[in-house]
């Protein structure tokens, strides 16, 4: 394992009420198309890529976007989130010199809501049709959250579709994981007392330093609209959060062969950055790169840093 990054952990300290009440249901859609609007990445919550479409995997119908053009980069996003949520520097900076695609998992924005129960390993094989529909053998892969979980199943499953292999936000679940506090836990719920726009806003902090919330309060606000566009349905989220919760790879990840980066925020207090030492030393050959300062949606409040990494370890940077 190599470490890129701060020597050591910045404590988040105690979070306020309104940071952590719904923090992940209202990340199921607030998850980040965030500075949509001043990017140009999205319109009234519509998305302007190159290319999109839909394909049929498994009997499930899947969104996805494509920009740019070159080497094939995967992009799995995480609980309830959707193409929007990349939204800002990712795929459009990546997509310079690569070709970026980006989907809606099943149970998540434009692709079927179809009733559960799910698995991550049913998500992982929806990402592998996915590229079998695209005729694309192999790609290089970039998960966040639930959609990391998602990447080291296909890493374990189907290596010799992935070239190198990007985790982000993520952990391996089970015992070999470490979970937020109780109090934490105790708001992956729905939170049926507030509507979407109120969950949303009161679950930023969950995912952003509150410093960044403060500094663009008017990014959150359309982030927050573009992912009103294309919402989760109840029934499709809880099926999400049930895979979430059951994933367990802990006892598999040395069977990762892939080249792979480990990405974590030091404030992340959803999924810990302790994890993302974890995968580092279970993964052979792992790096790791912390980011100081960053929380969950370390891609949206430290972009650059994002881009810098991603695309120094794919080549091209």
């Amino acid at each position: 394992m190599s470490f890129l990054g701060p020597s050591r952990f910045r404590s988040p300290g105690p979070s306020p009420a309104l940071a952590i009440a719904a923090a992940v249901f209202a990340l199921v859609l607030l998850s980040s198309a965030s500075a949509a609007e001043a990017s140009g990445m999205v319109k009234g919550g519509e998305a302007s890529s190159e290319a999109g479409g839909e394909v049929t995997v498994g009997g499930i119908r899947l969104y996805y976007e494509i920009s740019g053009e070159g080497e094939p980069l995967l992009l799995i996003m995480g609980l309830g989130g959707h193409v929007l949520d990349w939204g800002w520097v990712l795929p459009e900076r990546l997509a310079e010199g690569r070709s970026v695609i980006a989907f809606d998992n099943r149970g998540s924005g434009r692709s079927e809501q179809p009733p559960g129960p799910y698995s991550i390993e049913e998500m992982a094989e929806d990402a592998v049709g996915l590229l079998d529909a695209l005729e694309i053998e192999r790609a290089d892969v970039f998960g966040v959250s639930m959609g990391g979980m998602i990447a080291q199943e296909m890493a374990v499953r189907h290596p010799e579709r992935i070239g190198r292999l990007i985790l982000g936000a993520t952990s391996p679940g089970g015992e070999a994981s470490v979970c937020a506090p109780p109090e934490v836990q105790a708001y992956l719920e729905p939170r049926l007392d507030l509507n979407l726009h109120e969950a949303l806003w009161w679950s930023a902090p969950a995912g952003y330093p509150q410093e960044f919330i403060d500094a663009h309060p008017d990014i959150v606000e359309r982030k927050i609209q573009a992912n009103m566009a294309h919402p989760s349905s109840l029934e499709a989220y809880r099926a999400q959060l049930a895979a979430y919760r059951a994933f367990d790879i802990g006892d598999r990840l040395e069977e990762i062969r892939a080249p792979t980066l480990v990405m974590a925020g030091d404030s992340d207090i959803l999924i810990p950055p302790e994890n993302g030492l974890i995968l580092a030393e279970k993964i052979p050959g792992a790096e790791l790169r912390i980011i100081e300062g960053a929380g969950h949606l370390f891609w949206i409040s430290h972009p650059e840093e994002t881009v810098e990494a991603v695309v120094g370890f794919l080549g091209g940077g």
